[in-house]
């Protein structure tokens, strides 16, 4: 089948194009970082269509849902901005994750393993009767299609207590409708006895069918040093087929990991996902051999838990759901589910929060990374609005968890921050819903790969509920929330000796007027020598040129504070009236924000920006002078770090200081007017001097008074405009010179009206190395409802 890879979006006139009807259609990233990312158009050719009584609440007042880390007009919360375009692209920046051929029977027996006293008899009788009754020989099926019922009819047996639908022709509309892909795997299968339809909501198994070798995603018979994942575009058109539809799974739903089916004609791979990546069991013919139908019947016979369920969220009771919605005030139809958090996971008998949550939203991100799901949360106990974080931290040495780090704030006072009251590292019941991917990606059957990051579930409740930062209502509480969180920023470096090494659109939140710095799960502690990990950190739209630009930089305090120029910029482009024209504003955002982060590259149209603010009139907004002023102060402030200053420049400067030590030497203490003359010209031709000014720049660039005076300074002002509320500007795509759409994340993120009760942070994959612990990280931002942010 065709897979169109032209975007529904909005047009000039407030319409929107509805969006290609293929099986998938390429992946739009809410630009991770706030990082804007161009989509490419153009045609791939695929085979297949491809309980107790309850204290009623009493009344809460409004509150906005606070957004986790955003990202590129859906900012990425990592040094790495993710640039996932087309299927292909998406199988590509899975590829590194995949770990395999892990031999059949291991497979089995470690994630579906049978009771001790399982009489295998039964089974394997019934197997041999459905082969020599050719149940699952597809040989003389010529069309792809042709084969989902009789590959039904002949599974069905095996597990009376799942369901398998046909799905080929119904893409999943209600859980995946911000997609700009359908969401449409050839057969799902569901364990509560859904007979119709896709609803990725409910589907415990996604099965997908080829009916052509060339587009198996998965080398055969891979050697020990050969990479398993085919290195053929069509093999990457299907494993990013099977990936969207994996992080489409594991986004609608509370899960651990989950398992899917890939069918070759004859052949068949089982895979099992998770937030590390996915391990991929040796191909079989499910024809002569039992492991596929095996496989089904001990996954019907399975508990949830090792079905992939995450057991520590739970169905709300009828009343507990009805409770909730009031209070967060959710319309009847949301799915509620039910949470317990210690308050201090370190104290034995430590009390427990019980929260009532809404179901998550799927995003149509890649599935390895930290995925951050924020929503506001109900406190059956307290009866009142708190806000409840789920996250799949990264589980290595000097890495605190998010809940240790609020607690250290808490204990050093840092201003503008909200309290954590409670928190964990999720203990599961069974060893089969911790994470796996980086358990075995050195085992000896093992291709080479690159799954080194573990990660741990971790759940975290704070007091407060703010508003995004994007939803200001005026351009001077936008400046001053960044002012507020940079003074938490200053707070937590001097005081606690922590870097936040995030500041970005989605880790800002607005409460009662305030500006509060969230996010701190990739905060690192400054008595922790070297870099910890081996990727750069933070969200790609808000990250500094120089950590861009440069592989092995250490994330220092001024990368953070060059951030908020980022941060203020950003929101204001994409939320205030400009005097750009659309096409530069598109230029703008995409070379600027979301320039390509391969390698070390897209930093340099930050630095130039900076240094010599192209392509920029002098009043960028309209009718807010204050707002101008400060971008450029600030870009001004920033820029020291990019100038160059030519070698002549610099060769006068010392002679300069050389001229003037030698009058001061020669005159003395008692001058004549003459000489203190010469010596005033000599120290203005100093301070004129651009290696002077540079060189003088560098040194203020690490404080954070000189940051925050600029801010508070222009914050003063008496001409800022009273009412100028965040309205989102209908910018959109332009044609590039070849005709195709250019869509940006940042562009596609911040237009996506659908209603967010959760916000999902998806991954964005790092390529960036620290000389220090060989661990790759992928960062996720939360936030605009669409900004990206890295870290695994």
């Amino acid at each position: 089948m065709l897979l169109g890879l032209d975007l529904g979006g909005p047009t000039r006139d407030g319409t929107t194009t509805p969006a290609v009807d293929a099986e998938i259609i390429p992946v739009q990233l809410a630009t991770q970082d706030l990082h804007v990312t161009p989509a490419t158009s153009g045609i791939v050719q695929q085979d297949s269509t491809a309980e107790g009584t309850v204290t009623p609440p009493a009344p809460i007042p409004a509150q906005p849902a606070m957004l986790d880390p955003p990202l590129a007009t859906h900012p990425v919360d990592t040094p790495i901005k993710q640039n996932i375009d087309t299927l292909n692209s998406m199988g590509k920046e899975m590829q590194d994750y995949i770990v395999g051929p892990m031999p059949v029977k291991n497979f089995l027996d470690k994630f579906l393993p049978n009771p001790k006293d399982y009489d295998i008899s039964d089974f394997t009788s019934r197997f041999a009767s459905a082969s020599d009754a050719a149940a699952f020989n597809v040989q003389s099926i010529k069309k792809e299609e042709d084969s989902y019922e009789p590959f039904i009819n002949a599974m069905r047996p095996f597990a009376p207590q799942l369901t398998f639908v046909n799905t080929s022709k119904h893409a999943d509309t209600k859980n995946c409708s911000s997609f700009t892909f359908n969401v449409k795997p050839d057969v799902c299968v569901y364990a509560d006895g859904t007979s119709h339809g896709c609803d990725i909501f409910k589907t415990e198994i996604h099965i997908e069918f080829k009916w052509n070798d060339a587009h198996d995603a998965f080398s055969k018979h891979p050697e020990v040093d050969d990479p398993i994942v085919s290195q053929t575009d069509k093999g990457f058109d299907t494993l990013g087929q099977i990936t969207s539809y994996a992080a489409a799974q594991l986004g609608a739903q509370y899960r651990t990991h989950i398992f899917s089916v890939l069918i070759i004609r004859n052949h068949a791979r089982i895979i099992r996902w998770d937030r590390e990546g996915a391990i991929v069991m040796a191909t079989f013919d499910y024809n002569s051999e039992p492991h596929l139908a095996d496989f089904f019947h001990r996954f019907g016979r399975a508990s949830p838990a090792l079905r992939g369920v995450d057991t520590s969220v739970t169905p709300a009771s009828d009343e507990e759901a009805a409770l909730a919605r009031t209070a967060l005030k959710l319309d009847a139809t949301v799915r509620m589910f039910k949470v317990a958090i210690p308050q201090d996971p370190t104290v034995e008998d430590s009390d427990w929060l019980t929260l009532i949550i809404s179901h998550p939203v799927a995003k149509g991100f890649p599935v390895v990374g930290r995925w951050t799901c924020t929503c506001p949360a109900f406190d059956i106990l307290n009866n009142r609005v708190v806000m409840f974080k789920d996250s799949w931290r990264m589980s290595i040495k000097d890495v605190l968890p998010e809940g240790e780090t609020y607690k250290l704030l808490k204990s050093h006072n840092v201003c503008n921050v909200a309290t954590c009251i409670a928190f964990h590292d999720v203990i599961h019941p069974i060893p089969q819903q911790n994470t796996q991917t980086v358990k075995f990606r050195s085992a000896k059957w093992a291709c080479p790969n690159k799954a080194v990051t573990p990660h741990t579930l971790h759940h975290l409740v704070l007091d407060l509920v703010g508003e995004k930062l994007t939803d200001f209502e005026s351009s001077h509480q936008l400046v001053q929330s960044v002012r507020d969180a940079l003074l938490a920023h200053q707070d937590a470096y001097s005081n606690a000796k922590i870097l936040h090494r995030d500041l970005s659109v989605g880790n800002i939140v607005i409460y009662r007027g305030k500006g509060f710095l969230i996010d701190w799960d990739l905060a690192k502690l400054l008595t922790i020598q070297g870099p910890r990990q081996t990727t750069r950190t933070g969200t790609w739209q808000f990250m500094s040129a120089h950590l861009i630009k440069n592989i092995h930089a250490i994330h220092n305090v001024e990368d953070d504070l060059k951030s908020s120029l980022y941060v203020v910029l950003w929101t204001a482009l994409m939320f205030k009236e400009s005097c750009i024209s659309a096409i530069d504003w598109t230029q703008f955002m995409t070379q600027v924000f979301d320039a390509d982060p391969v390698l070390g590259s897209g930093g340099s149209a930050k630095s130039n920006w900076l240094v010599a603010r192209t392509n920029f009139p002098r009043y960028i907004f309209v009718d807010c002078r204050p707002l101008d002023n400060i971008v450029f102060e600030l870009a001004e402030f920033f820029s020291h770090r990019y100038s160059m200053i030519p070698p002549g420049v610099q060769e006068r400067l010392v002679q300069l200081r050389l001229s003037l030590k030698e009058v001061m030497d020669e005159v003395g203490s008692v001058r004549m007017a003459a000489q203190q003359k010469m010596i005033d010209v000599t120290k203005s031709c100093l301070l004129e001097s651009p290696a002077f000014q540079k060189e003088i720049g560098m040194q203020v660039l690490q404080l954070h008074e000189a940051v925050i005076n600029i801010y508070d300074r222009h914050l003063e002002s008496s001409d800022w405009p009273d009412k100028d509320a965040a309205i989102l500007q209908k910018l959109h795509p332009i044609d590039k010179p070849n005709g195709r759409r250019l869509y940006m994340k940042s562009l596609c993120a911040s237009q996506d009206t659908t209603p967010v009760r959760t916000q999902v942070t998806p991954s964005g994959k790092k390529r960036r190395l620290d000389p220090e612990d060989n661990v790759e990280i992928l960062s996720l931002v939360a936030g605009l409802d669409d900004l990206v942010s890295f870290h695994q």
